[in-house]
């Protein structure tokens, strides 16, 4: 290894050393230009709006809890001039003016910031991509929704709303987000929206998905043949139904010419019996109380058989109201289909169709007309099953002789390959999970919906526990970006902090690679502590380093003091220069 020549400035103290890399880093892809393309209805007295929007971004990268964190932690980001130099400013403005600046924007401003960090976010997303093309691996989307709750006293955070969030009771917020995995960057987050506090899982899915395609800019191909299966079986169905409406009309006219029959026969024999008992004794013909019984006797005939006939006309209107009813849904239902099928054509038209897409999501997401979508929205699914009715079904079909495959150390399955769920039109395969516990046996129940049938028990049941890993990164914008405390009450503001903590994950993760060939280390360190975004922001992010310029670089060098003592990082790179004394 060489050493850098000698010192051409003093080293400069920061209480945030990775912090000034960061900086570097994000001016090399430009994220404050296009911050500052941002409308926000603000005069600029010290500082721009864009100005006080990455101070709020580069106090996300450090994790401050609280917004007045930039201005009141032990070390805040408002008195470090090394950073702001990084960053391109001269100075940093307080907390109040980022406040004041969050409050100020509007529904243009989240659009305009949306589509900035789209801009930043769009070429290491295609690398992403490509590379998942290269190693033809299939495209593996998580979806979740967490929640952000608030004082439960508050008044003041507009839309909230009391929901379940962490277990309990609170009143707050819901966010939504789905992520990608990629081997180059990791986890990448694709979108993320605010919902009120009582907003449940399903019916943000397809918002998402929606989402997600666009940023992807593709989509998996359309099942359009699924689609075309069950117009076909609803067209058999409505030829069906015509012909049970046609029969239940023919037969409620009998019943009605029938009943006009024998109501004229009824009226006849009721004029006959009075006119028989109205004409004088003698007149009568003979044995006139036999022709009197007969005449009862026949209209009591007419009478009961009218009855019946009035019954089987009531059952015939009821069949055909039945089958109009049924009639008409299942002709909506064909024009939905009809609409389905050709907007899933002119997706596989108008967009690039991409990879092979495995959508992984749980219990709360997998209701059976979200299940339906995103198989014909061409998606592979890995799910739990929704509420216990699947998993008490399930129970009753194990006899004795089930068979049972290890799929984890206290885990075993066994599966139904082709099932059909009374709310999904698909056939999928489903696994009943029995775990062993030092409490008894414990079930859950899995659905797959895949390309590849063949997938083993065990393979499943490691890919949907993978899932995990979009568990992590919302325990992750919790733990590290606290995004659980919303740094505004305003609506918008709260949404801005949404996109930004979101992209501050992403950006982290390219960061990483961007410092891969810049760390340098003592003897004794290792740089591959900074492989963890919870060290990067909570250590690295927060370390005192020295910054100074050497043989025409800028280098980083992180005190003997910090977590990362050894740890030097060449910003402007030129070649492989291991420092050989620290400077501090």
């Amino acid at each position: 290894m060489t050493t850098p020549a000698e010192s051409e400035t003093s080293p400069r103290l920061t209480q945030h050393g990775m912090l000034v890399a960061f900086g570097h880093f994000a001016r090399e892809i430009g994220l404050p230009e296009q911050l500052a393309t941002i409308p926000i209805a603000q005069k600029t007295v010290r500082h721009t709006p864009a100005a006080k929007l990455t101070t709020f971004f580069m106090g996300l990268l450090t994790g401050i809890e609280y917004l007045h964190d930039l201005t009141q932690a032990p070390a805040p980001l408002y008195h470090d001039s090394e950073v702001a130099h990084a960053w391109g400013f001269t100075t940093l403005p307080e907390a109040s003016g980022v406040s004041r600046t969050l409050a100020a924007c509007t529904a243009d401003s989240l659009t305009a910031l949306n589509r900035a960090l789209e801009t930043v976010s769009h070429p290491f997303l295609e690398r992403a991509l490509a590379d998942l093309r290269l190693r033809n691996q299939p495209l593996l989307l998580d979806i979740d929704l967490t929640g952000q709750p608030v004082s439960d006293t508050s008044t003041t955070y507009p839309d909230a709303a009391f929901g379940y969030m962490n277990g309990e009771v609170r009143l707050g917020y819901q966010i939504a987000a789905i992520c990608l995995q990629t081997e180059l960057y990791g986890r990448q987050w694709l979108a993320g929206q605010q919902h009120s506090g009582d907003t449940v899982s399903a019916p943000c899915l397809l918002a998402l998905v929606a989402e997600a395609e666009r940023r992807l800019g593709a989509h998996p191909p359309r099942r359009v043949a699924l689609v075309e299966e069950r117009l076909h079986a609803a067209r058999t169905r409505l030829t069906l139904l015509e012909a049970r409406q046609m029969a239940g009309t023919q037969q409620a006219t009998a019943c009605l010419s029938l009943e006009e029959r024998l109501t004229a026969q009824i009226h006849s024999a009721h004029q006959q019996l009075r006119e028989l008992q109205r004409q004088p004794v003698s007149r009568r013909q003979i044995n006139p109380h036999g022709r009197v019984t007969r005449l009862r006797e026949q209209i009591n005939r007419a009478e009961h058989r009218l009855g019946r006939l009035r019954q089987q006309w009531a059952v015939a209107i009821q069949r055909t109201d039945r089958a109009a009813a049924q009639l008409a849904q299942t002709q909506a239902e064909i024009t939905a289909l009809e609409a389905r099928r050709d907007q899933l054509a002119q997706d596989n038209q108008s967009m690039a169709v991409g990879l092979p897409c495995c959508m992984r999501m749980d219990a709360g997401f997998s209701t059976g007309p979200n299940l339906t979508a995103l198989i014909e929205l061409g998606y592979d699914v890995q799910t739990k099953a929704y509420g216990s009715s699947l998993l008490q079904a399930l129970k009753k079909q194990l006899t004795a002789v089930t068979g049972w495959t290890r799929v984890g150390k206290n885990a075993e399955m066994t599966t139904w390959s082709a099932y059909r769920l009374t709310t999904c039109p698909y056939p999928v395969a489903v696994g009943l999970e029995c775990f062993h516990t030092p409490h008894g046996e414990q079930y859950g129940v899995l659905i797959r919906y895949d390309s590849d049938p063949a997938l083993s028990l065990k393979r499943w049941f490691q890919m949907y526990n993978k899932r995990g890993t979009v568990e992590a990164g919302i325990k992750q914008s919790k733990t590290v970006f606290n995004i659980q405390h919303p740094m505004s009450r305003s609506r918008v503001g709260m949404q801005m902090q949404i996109a930004l903590t979101l992209f501050a994950a992403n950006f982290l993760g390219w960061a990483r690679t961007w410092l891969a060939d810049r760390v340098t280390t003592d003897r004794g360190s290792s740089h591959r502590r900074l492989a963890g975004v919870k060290l990067l922001v909570r250590i690295a992010a927060n370390s005192l380093a020295g910054v100074k310029t050497a043989a025409g670089e800028l280098w980083i060098r992180c005190s003997s003091a910090s977590g990362l003592a050894g740890v030097g990082i060449c910003v402007t790179r030129s070649g492989l220069i291991q420092l050989a004394l620290p400077f501090l």
